[in-house]
């Protein structure tokens, strides 16, 4: 028997299924098994991890059998086996991960025929369960993309079938304002959303002033050029620390090149910096610096969520930025369309009710808040997932990039990330204290 839910559910798992082969089949069986750097896995770790949660959290918590033994689970536990030590494991190779993926998935697809998706439980409500493992495995062709992306030497380009959208002549440095009042902050209806996007609550945020676009890579050559890594007084004390001990003297993957210009390397390949891209592989530190070398600051994770969600003609809260309505192409590049992030201005279509561009997709951007619960927060379906992070080191990414899935474009999903890391897909957008008005 099939129902509308279960075919869409299907369809959730056989597309996202078909970009990690697409991703994953070009690479050679050394792109597979070689650990990039400490905290980046190999990417057939990744690969059967994808397979090990599906089974431990779809196929067993349905009902389904075991599908391996208990010291397989340990192996490919992220919390078990730190990031640092997963290339001396005995991991599966290319066959023998592809092969356990497709046993789990047969699996799953006779269950998801078999179960009831409306019981009291709510792993298996409407799917859930089905929803946070597509989603689990997009997350990791992500981290895939970022170990392809960190290497130097690798052999084999990423997918890259689609061109670039044709953006529009934009002002890069165009700005918005954002009337200050309450509005409603994270989702209790999203059946996508984690944990940590739960409970709706109200936010009363002041009027600020946001850039209409992602920071370009044409505005943070400026900072480059203008000495930005040489002059301490626009980072913090750490960050000019982290500085110091890396050696960083622009983003990663930026070479210099003849011209004075900038080139980019991008998985075995040298190409030319476009400026009108957004600029990516920033950390946090770099972000916060151009911020304030740009006479800004980075947003509030609040700010960033009212820009990107909030209608104030209806008083409601959108999914995404330009609606309820899917994504599509001409509203955010996503999806591993394409292997690099579409120029600003490419995508006015999925601008927000405050005609914010380019929140969707593209790259994360990171904002100024460390990652808390939110009121009400109650764990699920595990601890790990969020809960063990909130009050560490770790900053707020909000946003998604050119390679996550669809879903994760929701204006409600949150990232984090430690504050020096570079690998991530993240840009940056710049907020501005908007001073009150007289009578205000």
């Amino acid at each position: 028997m099939t129902t509308p839910l279960i075919d869409r559910l299907t369809r959730l798992l056989t597309d996202t299924r078909a970009r990690t082969e697409r991703l994953v089949a070009p690479l050679t069986d050394d792109e597979l098994h070689t650990q990039p750097i400490d905290f980046l896995s190999p990417v057939v770790w990744d690969v059967a991890h994808v397979g090990n949660f599906e089974e431990l959290w779809l196929v067993r918590q349905l009902g389904g059998a075991r599908l391996t033994e208990e010291e397989f689970d340990r192996l490919y536990d992220a919390f078990e086996q730190p990031r640092g030590v997963r290339g001396g494991l005995p991991l599966l190779d290319r066959y023998e991960a592809s092969a356990y993926l497709d046993e789990v998935r047969a699996e799953s697809l006779a269950l998801l025929h078999r179960i009831e998706l409306t019981p009291d439980d709510p792993l298996v409500r409407d799917g859930a369960v089905h929803r946070m493992i597509a989603q689990h495995e997009s997350q990791h062709q992500e981290t895939v993309v970022q170990s392809l992306l960190v290497r130097d030497g690798l052999e084999t380009p990423l997918p890259d079938h689609a061109p670039p959208s044709a953006p529009r002549r934009v002002d890069d440095e165009a700005r918005v304002v954002v009337p200050g009042g309450p509005f409603v902050m994270g989702t209790d209806h999203d059946p996508y959303a984690y944990d940590n996007e739960r409970g709706a609550h109200r936010v009363e945020v002041p009027t600020f002033a946001l850039d209409r676009y992602p920071v370009s890579c044409r505005r943070y050559a400026a900072f480059v050029a203008d000495g930005g890594y040489r002059r301490p007084e626009w980072w913090t004390d750490r960050g000019w620390a982290w500085l110091q001990q890396t050696g960083h003297a622009a983003p990663q993957g930026w070479v210099p090149d003849l011209t004075g210009g900038w080139r980019v390397r991008r998985t075995g390949r040298d190409v030319a910096l476009d400026p009108r891209e957004p600029v990516q592989h920033v950390s946090w530190f770099e972000a916060d610096a151009f911020a304030r070398w740009d006479g800004g600051r980075l947003p509030t994770e609040a700010e960033w969520e009212k820009a990107a969600s909030w209608d104030p003609a209806t008083g409601t809260k959108r999914r995404f930025p330009w609606g309820d309505a899917p994504v599509t192409p001409a509203r955010a590049n996503v999806g591993l369309r394409r292997a690099a992030p579409d120029p600003v201005g490419s995508h006015p279509a999925g601008a927000s009710a405050y005609g914010v561009e380019q929140l969707a997709g593209d790259v994360y951007e990171w904002t100024s808040s460390g990652f808390e619960a939110y009121p009400g927060f109650a764990a699920f379906p595990y601890r790990e997932y969020s809960e063990v992070f909130f009050g560490g080191d770790y900053a707020v990414l909000r946003g998604s990039s050119w390679a996550i899935a669809e879903p994760i474009a929701r204006t409600t999903y949150r990232n984090w990330d430690h504050p020096y890391r570079r690998q991530v897909l993240a840009g940056i957008r710049v907020a501005r204290d908007v001073p009150a008005t007289r009578g205000a």
